[in-house]
């Protein structure tokens, strides 16, 4: 059996007073007056938030400025023409220093060539940082080799973690610490020998 309704039950009907064209042209226009008056305020606060630094670690000019200057390439590596990338670990204790240093990924090359060494230093040395850094960090450090001789072509590490490694910790922005052949054992020689290389 079909339902049917009836046009008496339902009241289609509008009442006339409750909706005035130009009452509603009104409203509009002063809703869109008022969002215009505050366009230029959230406009400013959006400026103001693109503006201020990111307060991770990666970003502290202390941090970056010393890791940077103490880690360098080490020259039995360069001498070599090897190339690696290193994780470091370490964690920021109540103090504000660097305690617990360990390397993620090691190897038998990256200890005797230096790699590791140079990076486990580099972290020891540094001074007390801000207590808001609190916290276990993981540090990529790449070692790329560039070769002069080959047509300038860098030699950038592949290493990677696995994501287990990763659990808990913040991992920073990737150092970079660039070695050359012009330095290489070959220049050394040369010179040694008074002859070109």
């Amino acid at each position: 059996m079909p339902l049917t309704t009836s046009a008496s039950s339902i009241d289609l009907s509008v009442d006339k007073r409750s909706v005035n064209p130009v009452t509603l042209r009104q409203c509009i226009f002063r809703i869109s007056m008022k969002i215009w008056r505050l366009l230029p305020f959230v406009f400013i606060c959006q400026l103001g938030l693109a503006q201020t630094p990111d307060q991770g670690l990666s970003n502290d000019p202390v941090f970056n400025t010393i890791l940077k200057r103490r880690i360098k390439y080490p020259r039995d590596a360069e001498w070599v023409g090897k190339y690696m990338r290193i994780f470091a670990e370490f964690t920021v204790g109540e103090k504000g220093r660097v305690e617990n240093i360990a390397i993620l990924n090691q190897s038998p090359t990256g200890v005797h060539l230096g790699f590791e060494p140079m990076v486990v230093t580099a972290l020891k040395k540094l001074p007390s940082l801000n207590l808001r850094y609190k916290g276990s960090y993981i540090l990529p450090v790449s070692f790329i080799y560039v070769d002069y001789r080959h047509k300038d072509k860098p030699y950038v590490p592949t290493d990677t973690l696995f994501i287990d490694e990763l659990r808990g910790r913040v991992v920073l922005k990737e150092i970079n610490v660039f070695g050359s052949s012009v330095n290489s054992r070959e220049r050394v020689l040369a010179a040694d020998d008074n002859r070109a290389y």
